[in-house]
């Protein structure tokens, strides 16, 4: 019987035939070389199958798994991390790509950091070409190493944990997790990270070990009038802090993140009505009012427009970011576009 890989690369794509090559061939060049690569097609109408079907020939750690029904965007996200047999876990959407020593990297963090089940990285973001713009999600120092009580602190706060592409995370935390909630409209990565950091601890690289591929098809694009991510900020809050007994340390969490969302989206509530965008923000206005903390949010309304307006016009905390570096632009695509034609 063949070893099991080291880390599973898990891929859910729908529609995404053209960006594919560069991400399979992203896998191929890792310097890590104990992989494999599974593809979740969540019954794409593109030429997604013949696409994979050359790479699956040439290479047995490819498996390509085509889903007998829709499962959306969460419930195929799902499933591709779920059929990964690997110690590690590694998420990438099918229209980013990894940088070559990203696998190894990753790897190595969570084996020197036995407590910790979850390892990010900073990203290169790129626009729909792929052309690298800025390199973001810096926490200031080359490991950061936070327990996940800590990092659930910051979530009450409004912290991130990172998005899908950049998670690696120990398989057997993956399960004891839960894994991710195929359920959830939009924000399964979220909802996960803040699950596993009820298991352990959280790691972080500033180095940039992947591109993220910005453009109007992706997930972070999904049409915001439908506010999937709206209900899911607060779903997830709701379920992740409990149990709530009053005045405990989940309650307090729990109100402190709800109250903060219901300040910023009464907030962009007011400012999309004064854009002249009114249906959005009368949709937007019915999923606060039936989800919104409004005890608490309204308390807070004042603190978080004046230090939005704050931001806004002095660009203070921001999001850290950074100019891109000479690696990261065309000759990894070139030699990826060669070998795509060799095939």
């Amino acid at each position: 019987m063949a070893s099991l890989p080291l880390v599973s690369v898990c891929v859910p794509s729908y529609n995404y035939g053209r960006f594919l090559p560069y991400c399979i061939e992203s896998v191929l060049d890792q310097t890590l070389a104990n992989w494999e690569l599974v593809i979740t097609d969540d019954c794409s109408t593109d030429d997604t199958e013949s696409v994979v079907g050359k790479y699956t020939a040439a290479d047995s750690r490819i498996r390509y798994l085509r889903n007998a029904t829709r499962l959306g965007m969460n419930g195929n996200l799902k499933r591709a991390a779920d059929s990964g047999r690997g110690r590690y876990l590694k998420i990438l959407c099918a229209d980013d790509w990894l940088a070559p020593r990203c696998l190894e990297v990753l790897c190595d963090l969570l084996t020197a950091h036995p407590m910790a089940v979850l390892a990010t990285c900073a990203e290169i973001h790129t626009n729909a070409s792929g052309t690298p713009l800025f390199v973001q999600f810096l926490f200031g120092s080359p490991v950061t190493v936070i327990s996940g009580q800590q990092m659930l602190d910051s979530m009450a706060k409004g912290g991130a944990f990172g998005g899908n592409s950049s998670f690696l995370m120990r398989s057997s935390a993956y399960h004891q997790s839960g894994g991710f909630d195929g359920g959830l409209l939009y924000a399964g990565d979220y909802d996960l990270a803040a699950r596993l950091c009820r298991v352990g601890d959280y790691v972080h690289t500033d180095e940039p070990l992947f591109y993220g591929r910005s453009h109007g098809e992706s997930s972070s694009s999904v049409d915001p009038k439908k506010l999937f991510d709206v209900v899911d900020s607060f779903a997830i809050p709701d379920k992740i802090f409990r149990p709530r007994h009053f005045l405990g340390h989940e309650w307090r969490r729990y109100h402190r993140l709800t109250a903060l969302l219901t300040a910023r989206y009464l907030v962009t509530l007011c400012l999309e009505f004064l854009r002249g965008n009114r249906t959005y923000a009368q949709s937007l206005g019915k999923v606060v009012r039936r989800r919104g903390n409004f005890g608490f949010g309204i308390l807070y309304l004042p603190v978080h427009a004046a230090a939005r307006f704050y931001r806004r016009v002095t660009h203070k905390n921001s999001p850290a970011r950074r100019p891109p570096e000479p690696w990261m632009g065309t000759p990894l695509l070139q030699r990826q576009n060669v070998r795509v034609h060799e095939l």
